[in-house]
């Protein structure tokens, strides 16, 4: 895999150290002292240039899967993301929104992860101070429903009851279980459920307390 970085701060220098299934990773920065700092690290290439501009994304997008920009500046973010997919093929775009007001501008702009700093932080707050036990995996796209992760109470009356058995709240659903012994398994409807059991649910966002409440707490 090969990633296009557009923005050579701190967060992309800690960036880099975790990204473990990149191949080939690209740095652009038009600060060249920014730039040249990531020159004895692991990226591959380090262009010095304006990351919105379209011939230094050209020589830097070339058989790139993904591009992440990282700048402060929205619109920086915004255009680089819109060259890299719309004219230079690239598969994968994903942009810091540093303004969280921004975000569902970059995504109805076709970008395909929007990301705010601020956001994630007050989402990370709010489920823990709310759902101890209980996090929420992933965000449906243009839904109200969320994928949940939590591990089964021996206080709730699941425990013991199959999946036909229980009365789920709402539409909510089972889309994958793990035992003590760390097997998963994809459950049907004789499936019995376990205190201890790692459930992975998909439920409407207003349905998360009532879950916590039945489930975990």
């Amino acid at each position: 895999m090969k990633i296009v970085i557009v923005g050579a701060g701190k967060l992309a220098h800690y960036l880099i150290h975790e990204l473990e299934q990149a191949d080939e990773i690209v740095i652009i920065d038009k600060d060249p002292n920014a730039a040249k700092k990531f020159a004895d690290s692991q990226v591959a290439e380090v262009i010095n240039g304006d990351g919105s501009a379209y011939p230094v994304l050209h020589e830097a997008c070339k058989d790139a899967n993904m591009i992440v920009a990282l700048t402060n500046q929205d619109e920086t973010n915004l255009i680089a993301c819109q060259i890299a997919k719309n004219k230079l093929g690239v598969a994968k775009a994903i942009a810091r929104v540093n303004n969280p007001k921004n975000r569902q501008i970059m995504e109805h702009f076709g970008i395909d992860r929007a990301f705010s700093g601020t956001q994630i932080l007050a989402s990370m707050i709010e489920q823990e101070i709310d759902f101890q036990g209980l996090r929420i995996v992933h965000r449906i796209k243009n839904s109200d429903h969320v994928l949940i992760e939590f591990v089964l109470s021996e206080k709730s009356d699941a425990c013991g009851k199959t999946m036909i058995e229980y009365k789920f709240i709402h539409n909510s659903r089972v889309v994958v279980m793990a035992g003590d012994d760390g097997g998963t398994i994809t459950p049907v409807g004789s499936t019995v459920m376990h205190a201890g059991d790692q459930i992975m649910m998909v439920c409407a966002k207003k349905d998360i307390e009532a879950i916590w409440k039945a489930m975990v707490q």
